[in-house]
């Protein structure tokens, strides 16, 4: 019998894993642990606390002194994308809507995960054929589209390694990308200031994209718009206009200064 909606398979659950996200959580309101106390606050045995708490020590989760445990920067960097995260969509969400409504196309907001970008937001403009690429939740490639293009433009000393190494960057209409061309398509749209994404990822459909930046000025996610060619080839210097003004005032409100 398959899994209800929203409930875990059985099959699918690892009970270490669970263990161990269940010791992470007992942090919550202290630095640091002693081994005793989070077996009595856990509830397992000494023996398994122990491995678990070893196995995320390896890991660079935790970090051991004498028999004290405490939480490393990995946890906390974790924790920043997501507050990251949260905090760019709720400052983009009043600027995408103002986008699509002024220029009548879809809009979307992009953060990088990995080799990949994950949609957070997605809003309809008024047109009457609404591209349907990427939704909320879905990813990309960094390689295709106007968003994720924009993002590995800005980062790409960080993320086209990880790019590359998972193999030939093959575009989900086909084309293939090497590092060259894909290192002459990131230099064009920083000179540029916005990506260009023309049929790499659906046929017929186009994007262009823009970085966000924060007060690092690290690009910490990308917007784009998104229309069919015809319409970004003849409105291309309007629908650019507008998605590089919507990103500089997201980049403002994430406190970038330029």
């Amino acid at each position: 019998m398959p899994a209800e909606a929203g409930r875990i398979d059985p099959k699918n659950h690892v009970a270490s894993v669970a263990k161990a996200l269940a010791l992470l959580e007992l942090f919550g309101d202290a630095n640091e642990l002693s081994l005793s106390t989070l077996v009595e606050r856990g509830g397992y045995t000494r023996t398994t606390t122990h491995r678990l708490l070893s196995t995320m020590e390896l890991a660079g989760w935790l970090e051991r002194s004498s028999d004290k445990y405490r939480l490393t920067l990995t946890v906390f960097r974790l924790g920043s994308t997501a507050v990251n995260g949260l905090q760019l969509r709720n400052e983009a969400s009043h600027v995408l809507s103002e986008l699509a409504s002024h220029h009548g196309e879809d809009v979307y907001l992009v953060v990088p995960d990995g080799p990949r970008a994950v949609c957070l937001e997605r809003i309809e403009g008024k047109t009457p054929i609404h591209i349907m690429v990427l939704d909320v939740g879905r990813s990309l490639p960094l390689f295709v589209g106007g968003g994720p293009v924009a993002l590995l433009a800005h980062r790409e000393d960080e993320f086209l390694p990880r790019v590359l190494s998972d193999g030939q960057c093959v575009t989900p209409t086909g084309q293939i990308l090497d590092e060259t061309t894909l290192r002459r398509t990131l230099l064009e749209t920083r000179t540029r200031g916005y990506s260009r994404s023309m049929e790499d990822v659906t046929h017929g459909v186009g994007a262009f994209g823009a970085p966000i930046f924060n007060d690092r000025s690290v690009a910490v996610g990308a917007i784009s718009i998104g229309a069919m060619v015809e319409n970004l080839v003849t409105r291309e210097a309007e629908l650019s206009s507008g998605l590089l003004q919507a990103a500089l005032e997201i980049s403002k409100r994430m406190g970038y200064v330029g």
